[in-house]
């Protein structure tokens, strides 16, 4: 096992704050940002300004834009890209003819194009790889400070041997065969915070704050669990658990956009921002039920918000006592 390296592909916060995490307990971890010119922009701060600010990077944790001179077959490759790139770095993994080693994916969301899990992308550029996905309730900067947290790793019995590797006395990572359902459950929860977001918006109050949380709970199993995961995973750490972190954090970048919404801004300017996970996810998620005629009321309700242009008030009391 001394052999192991770690390369984490992905700059922002979250990628950052794995890398950290990982370079506290071993010695061979590379942090690959998206280009040279952010590479050494962390290198020379020894901190990720711009994501995680007042986080010190430790010196042992290498930074370099070039993958491809640090993969070996014995790496475990971590992607942390937003997943509208995530088709474009598989394809230049592709180029370089990665080995049979672990891909991890930690990301919550879908393709751009082709409204893909992350797992299907990484399969269908790189099938020859062993893929996992991490997920759990995890803010990246009380992650990188150290503050204890949980997550999941869904993955083949292949991989069962990773979860003590991201493991220390804070951090405790787990291992379920259910990888759909914990793919799943990081994707459903970023449009149920939207929706979060709207009713803190709204000053809807605790209590409907609570009946939405406990109905989102209720139609993400009903929805996951037709689509191939296992009820008991979206009563765990990357279902629940993660409902509860983002549609309740403050930093979530989906429950604020249901919050601006509410407040009377506008969905174009708040979409063209930045990333929003949630919104392609609504759009993935209408299709598939539309499809298999299941009713899904929390995120048809959503759906229209942002695909009808219908008002936010005329469709929020159907986001309290839609189950």
């Amino acid at each position: 096992m001394s052999a192991i390296n770690f390369v984490v592909i992905g700059g922002g916060a979250w990628g950052t704050a794995i890398a950290v995490h990982l370079a506290k307990m071993h010695d061979d971890v590379v942090l690959v940002p998206r280009d040279e010119f952010k590479a050494k922009a962390l290198r020379d701060a020894r901190e990720n300004t711009e994501r995680l600010p007042g986080i010190p990077l430790p010196e042992s944790l290498m930074i370099d834009a070039d993958f491809a001179v640090h993969i070996t077959s014995e790496s475990i490759l971590c992607l942390a890209c937003p997943t509208q790139g995530l088709a474009e770095l598989c394809a230049q993994l592709q180029r370089i003819h990665l080995p049979k080693i672990p891909v991890i994916s930690l990301m919550k969301g879908l393709g751009k194009d082709s409204l893909q899990l992350p797992s299907q992308v990484i399969q269908s550029f790189l099938p020859q790889v062993l893929i996992g996905c991490l997920s759990g309730p995890t803010y990246a900067r009380e992650f990188a400070k150290g503050l204890p947290a949980a997550m999941v790793l869904g993955a083949d019995e292949a991989l069962k041997y990773l979860p003590p590797l991201f493991s220390n006395s804070v951090v405790k990572v787990s291992f379920s065969e259910d990888r759909m359902g914990v793919e799943l459950g990081g994707c459903l929860k970023n449009s149920y915070a939207i929706g979060a977001g709207i009713i803190d918006g709204l000053q809807l109050g605790d209590n409907a704050r609570a009946a939405y949380l406990a109905s989102t709970l209720a139609e993400m199993v009903k929805i996951g669990t037709y689509l191939g995961g296992k009820k008991d995973t979206f009563y765990g750490l990357s279902g629940l658990g993660d409902l509860i972190a983002t549609t309740q954090g403050s930093w979530s970048r989906n429950r604020q956009i249901g919050f601006e919404i509410a407040q009377g801004h506008s969905i174009e300017h708040l979409l063209q921002s930045g990333t929003v996970e949630g919104y392609s996810s609504l759009l993935y998620f209408h299709n598939v039920l539309q499809k298999a005629a299941i009713k899904a009321p929390i995120l048809e309700a959503l759906y229209t918000i942002f695909y009808k242009n219908c008002s936010v008030c005329e469709v929020a009391n159907n986001l309290v006592t839609a189950c």
